[in-house]
Order: structure tokens, then sequence, then C-alpha cells
């Protein structure tokens, strides 16, 4: 199994309105959790984004405003990292839900220990996901429709049980992610996604 990984980009991370969370666990046992409705929204966007990863829901088709903007960062980070980590992803195996889980719990647990959330880190949370599924179903000869489902659900269970007060207190989905990402208000430099990559090159190359 992986080692323990680093902590993904952290002067990026933090320069997206950080916030401290006390005490917080890596698994979330202290973070307020989110509403079951809340919940199911969170989990909705982490199926569309996989499902805009594979390609198989057309751009637009009845996704809600949130959803739409979180394709277009997460999957602009995540395209610059898989060019940027080819060849460290080739030889990472990620033959089954449960490696892939595995990974991702990982390095989000490492990412989050240190309390602090913000913006930046949730998007990385979907994009993380995404490198994951692509790199599950190319290795797998016969990968199961639901993978996806699995997949999406990990991730939104992991977002709500360590960001889900975070994110109630900072406007929501609809309020406070849509204000700091959507195209008007410049959400990433080019300067940031080249440190981008570059931090998360450094995090797997403890993986090989």
């Amino acid at each position: 199994m992986c080692p323990t990984p680093a902590k993904l980009g952290e002067p990026w991370l933090q320069s997206a309105a950080a916030a401290p969370v006390s005490g917080c666990s890596p698994r979330g046992t202290c973070c307020g959790k989110m509403s079951e409705g809340e919940f199911a929204f969170t989990h909705a966007l982490a199926q569309d984004y996989l499902r805009h990863v594979l390609q198989v829901q057309p751009a637009g088709l009845g996704a809600s405003k949130a959803a739409r903007v979180l394709r277009d960062v997460a999957f602009s980070i995540q395209e610059e990292v898989e060019k940027s980590l080819q060849p460290y992803l080739d030889k990472c195996d990620v033959a089954s839900v449960d490696t892939a889980r595995t990974i991702f719990n990982q390095v989000m647990e490492k990412e989050f220990e240190d309390g602090v959330i913000n913006w930046g880190r949730i998007v990385t949370i979907f994009a993380f996901g995404g490198v994951l599924i692509k790199k599950l179903l190319r290795e797998r000869i016969a990968p199961d429709v639901d993978t996806y489902m699995e997949i999406s659900y990990f991730v939104a269970e992991f977002i709500v049980n360590n960001t889900g007060e975070w994110i109630k207190q900072n406007g929501g989905w609809e309020n406070g992610f849509i204000k700091k990402f959507e195209p008007k208000s410049g959400w990433l430099t080019f300067l940031e996604v080249i440190e981008k990559i570059y931090d998360m090159l450094s995090l797997l190359r403890l993986y090989y």
C-alpha cells in the first residue's frame, strides 16, 4: 500500500480565503455535517463532475450553476496536473474502487490534517477524484457502470464530513463557491496552476 503522502499545494491552497478549523480530525468526527438535502446536493455535484470527466453527460444538460462552474474549475486543474504527472500516473496501480478509496483517503486526510479549509482545497477534492476514476477505468477490463457512483459517494462523504460546516458558514455552493470561482472573478492565474502542478508532483513522488 502507498506510504503516507505529503500535503497538496500548501501555498496555492491557502491563498483562497483560508480559515482554520480548530481540532478537526481527518475523518471529520468533530466538524459539523450538512443536512440530508445538502449532502444530496454535494453528492450530485460529485456525480456530475465525474460524469463530465468521463464524457458520459453533455455539458450543461440539466446542471446547476454550481455544477457548471465546478466542471470548469476542477477540470482545468485536473488536465494540467495529468499532463505534468503522466510518468507517475502511468506507474500508479488503481485496479479497484477500494484501492482508489484508500489512496483518496490517504491524500485527503494528509491534506486537511492542519484543519485549514478553503474553496481551493475543496475544489482539489473533486479534481483528485477525477484523476482516480480515469486511472481506474483505464486499468479495469470491464468497468462497472456504477463505478463513478461509488467514487462520487466517498468524495461527497469526505467533503460533507470534513468541510460541511465551513461550506455553510461561507455562503454555501450557490453563494460562496460560485462567487469565488465564476469566470468573472478570475479564479485562477497561470502561475497558480503551475504551482499546483509542482506541488502535486511532489506528492506523487512519495508513492513510487
